[in-house]
């Protein structure tokens, strides 16, 4: 028991940075999924978006096409190409993986973003049992961040909409998608500066 808290800690640690990107870019698409992608109660959508799928390229990306109801078959072929470098990072934690039970698998694969893949591959846990347990915590934990900012971001819109016109909401959130841009360019610029610090 005391080993499980203690992993439960570092995972929690671990994920506080990723509660901060979570937090603020899954507001962001919640509001941007309320105001502009023309969905009923959006909160609702917004939490379950969100659960299924946890790429934030694809929450902001997926807006325009529900605002103008695309087919399923668009949809699915957007999300299989910005989802698809994700079946390169499944693939490669399988050896870590081999004796997880098959349900637990499959929710860490569909976990596998690009801050839990950073995380999990870069983690010193080495007994597989803890290891599957860090995993398991850190995805639920950075899944539950995921979920409450965009149910949060949409709520937020759908309650102005009781006292603001839509046409004033849509306004006021222009330049909502600049944040993911923002986010990359942040992403971007950390990873050039930690290789250089490694160079030297």
């Amino acid at each position: 028991m005391f080993k499980l808290s203690v992993i439960f800690k570092r995972a929690f640690l671990d994920s506080l940075p990723v509660l901060m990107g979570y937090s603020t870019m899954g507001f962001a698409a919640g509001v941007l999924l309320a105001a502009k992608g023309d969905v009923p109660f959006a909160p609702v959508w917004g939490c379950l978006s969100a659960a299924a799928f946890v790429s934030g390229t694809l929450s902001f990306a997926i807006v325009p096409l529900l605002a103008s109801s695309s087919s399923l078959i668009a949809i699915a072929v957007l999300t299989l190409a910005i989802n698809f470098r994700y079946a390169f990072y499944g693939i490669s934690m399988l050896s870590r993986w081999k004796d997880v039970k098959i349900l637990k698998k499959l929710f860490l694969i569909h976990m596998l973003t690009d801050e839990n893949y950073a995380l999990e591959t870069s983690s010193p846990i080495e007994h597989s049992r803890l290891y599957e347990r860090y995993c398991t915590y850190l995805s639920a934990l950075n899944l539950s961040y995921w979920v409450i900012g965009v149910t949060l971001g949409a709520f937020s819109v759908y309650a102005l909409e009781r006292a603001l016109s839509p046409e004033r909401i849509k306004a006021a959130t222009e330049g909502v998608e600049f944040a993911m841009v923002a986010l990359f360019i942040v992403i971007f610029t950390e990873q050039i500066k930690g290789f250089l610090r490694r160079g030297n």
